[in-house]
This record gives structure tokens, sequence and C-alpha cells, in this order.
């Protein structure tokens, strides 16, 4: 496969994968590294093996069936079943808006902008992409918006780059495995991801005059460099985390002193912020009404746009409202975002049952070893979203 072929299918799952490592799991990594510094780099970098096994299934669905996980469950099971999977990610997604709008809010008062009229600047913007009906541009866009992310996440790590001796440890404190548990539920793909990257992809690669053989290759690849790229990035939020002694990294006026150990860092961290939450949200927004409407049968750009609106207009109305009350909120989203793992077991699980039909696949159905694998990564996924809830109830 040549370079230009690749540039031409680049795209979806990088972006499935990069809106993974949103403003929720920047200010996770923070508060990781500021309680155990360095320690847990090499679990969050382990993370990126669940990552790819899950998010390479969902991408293969969309490159050789061509349609998205929404259809695929109503055509070959029922409308029913459908809703019945898709729609609690609705509800899930509700929360996310919540969480990657207050990383917005607080990315703005690090800049120094009025976090009001940045929360509504930025939904207008959201709204705008949303409603363009060119899903090429709305990508454009977006990986845009995904090199803005990796760029500032490295400027603001190079001066703090740790020992190799510095990023291993273990414990079987409540503490340490609390902190385990939190790194899988943020940064183990959020349920909206699959879904983003079998429609983005179905609908991309379908345009593309390319074998099925380089399309498939590329899917794994794509999603094996998005899978590490993204826990990097979350290896650098903890490595900023850090820099911070005993403050709160949901309080701007806190953690910017703490952020200047290179010129502008507060500036340059609120921008991070802000192109987290951004990508995240329209990637969730995308996914989200692409699956329901898939999943009932009623997907259009209209229907598509109206399931948005439910969605996100509550999120950034409430967040307005109650803005001094922002840190409440966004702990309480955290605290309903941690069981993802246990709603992203439903739809994986079924992805498996489409990956491993030879009629629907054809040569690239799952083997039942690496189905195994893929059943045994959903179990332990969502094994720590049972402990997750445990931990937030005892």
């Amino acid at each position: 496969m040549s370079i230009r072929d690749a540039a031409k299918l680049f795209g979806p799952a990088w972006l499935a994968l990069l809106a993974d490592a949103d403003s929720a799991s920047i200010i996770g990594g923070l508060l990781t590294g500021e309680q155990y510094g360095y320690k847990l780099i090499w679990f969050v970098l382990l993370l990126a093996l669940p990552l790819f096994v899950i998010q390479e299934a969902s991408g293969l669905v969309g490159a050789v069936t061509g349609k998205g996980i929404g259809e695929l469950i109503r055509v070959n099971y029922s409308k029913r079943v459908a809703s019945l999977v898709i729609l609690p990610i609705f509800f899930v997604d509700f929360f996310t808006y919540l969480a990657e709008y207050t990383g917005i809010f607080i990315g703005s008062v690090l800049l120094g902008v009025n976090p009001v009229a940045s929360l509504l600047l930025f939904f207008m913007l959201h709204l705008t992409v949303v409603a363009t009906r060119e899903y090429e541009l709305t990508e454009r866009i977006l990986l845009v918006t995904s090199f803005s992310l990796l760029g500032l996440s490295f400027i603001s790590v190079l001066p703090r780059l740790p020992a190799i001796n510095e990023m291993f440890y273990f414990s079987l404190s409540k503490s340490f495995l609390f902190y385990l548990v939190i790194n899988v539920g943020a940064v183990v793909t959020p349920p909206s991801m699959i879904i983003y990257q079998s429609y983005a992809t179905g609908v991309k690669y379908s345009k593309i005059l390319l074998g099925r053989e380089d399309k498939v290759r590329w899917v794994k690849l794509e999603t094996m460099l998005g899978s590490l790229i993204t826990e990097l990035i979350i290896v650098f939020s903890e490595i900023i985390g850090t820099g911070l002694r005993d403050v709160n990294p949901l309080y701007p006026a806190e953690i910017r002193g703490s952020l200047n150990w290179i010129g502008y860092g507060p500036e340059i961290f609120g921008a991070l912020l802000i192109s987290a939450g951004f990508l995240a949200l329209v990637v969730v927004s995308m996914s989200s009404s692409w699956g329901i409407s898939e999943a009932v049968g009623i997907s259009s750009p209209r229907n598509n746009f109206l399931i948005y609106s439910l969605e996100s207009i509550p999120a950034v109305m409430l967040l307005i409202v109650m803005g001094s009350n922002y840190f409440g909120m966004f702990n309480f989203a955290l605290d309903l975002l941690s069981i993802s793992p246990l709603v992203i077991s439903v739809p994986t699980m079924i992805i498996g049952k489409l990956i491993s039909r030879r009629e629907l696949m054809d040569q690239y159905a799952y083997s039942s070893r690496k189905l195994i694998l893929y059943y045994f990564t959903i179990i332990l996924i969502a094994l720590t979203g049972g402990l997750n809830l445990i931990f937030n109830l005892f």
C-alpha cells in the first residue's frame, strides 16, 4: 500500500481513539500523577492492548461490511435488540458532555477567557460541525483538532520527562487499586467510540477504490497507532500531574501556579483541555446520533441532528446555569462514567458474534482463538467497571 493510499484511508480509527484522550481522561491523569507520580505510566501504556483489541473489531466490521454497528445489529437481530443495546449509550453520552464542557470551562479560565462565553462559542462550533452533512469536511476539522491535541500535549510535558526507573510500581493497597480501576474506566473505550469507528470506516471506505485486503490491513495499523498515541497522551497528563502539589485540578486558580515550568504553561494546558473536550464532544455526538438512528431505522441528517440536540443542549445549559458548582457536576459525571466498562460490554459482545460470522465477514471472520482473546478482554474490562461501582458505593 502506498503512502497516498494510506492517506486516503486515514481518519476513522485515529479520531475514535484520540477522542478517548478527552478532557475527563486528562484531568484524571493529573490526579493520578499528583498522587502516584510516574508509577502508573507502565499500566496506562499497557491499556493500549485492550483498547486495540476492542476498537480493531469495530473498525474491521465497518471496513468489511460498509455498515455501522447499529444497522448491523438491527438487520441481523431485530430493532428491539438494537435499541436495547444502543440506547443506554445515549444516556452515558449525556454525562460525557458534562465532563467535556467542564474541561472546556477550566481551559477557558486558564486562557483568561470568559468561561460562559467560551462554552457558548464551542457549543455553536460543535453545533455547526455536527450539522455539516459532508463527512469529509467534518473529518478534516476533527483531524486538525486531534493534531492540536497531540502537539499541545507534547509541548506541555517536554520539560518533565521522567527516567525509566521511575515508571514502575505496584501495590495491593485499596488506594492504588482504586487508581488502576479509574484509569481503566477513563481510558478504555467509551461506548460511543466503537460506534464511531465502525460507522465512519464504513462511510469513508465505501467511497475509496482500493482492495478490501488493503482496507483491512490499514484498519489494523491505524487502530494500533491510535491506541498507542491515545495512551501516550494520558501518560503525558500524568507526568504533568507530578508537578501539582496538594491542589485540585478542577480549580484553575489552584493549578495555574503549578503549570509554570514552561512559558505560557497555564495557557498551553488550557488550550490542551479545550482541544480534548471539543474533539470528544463532536465524536461522541456523531456516534450517538448515528448509532441510535441506525438502531431504530430512522437514519437521516435531520434525525441525527435532533438526537444530538436532545443530548447536548441540556448538558451545556446545566453547566452554564450551575457553573459555580461545576466541580460537583464533574465528579458526579465521572462517577457515572466510571461504569461505562459495564455499558460497553453488551455491544462489544454482540460485535464479537457479528465478527465471527463467516457469511458476514467472509475470510476476515475471527477464528476461535482470536474470539477467545476478544471476549476475555471484554470480561476483564467489565470487571473493572464492577469494581469501580463497588468503590463508589463503599
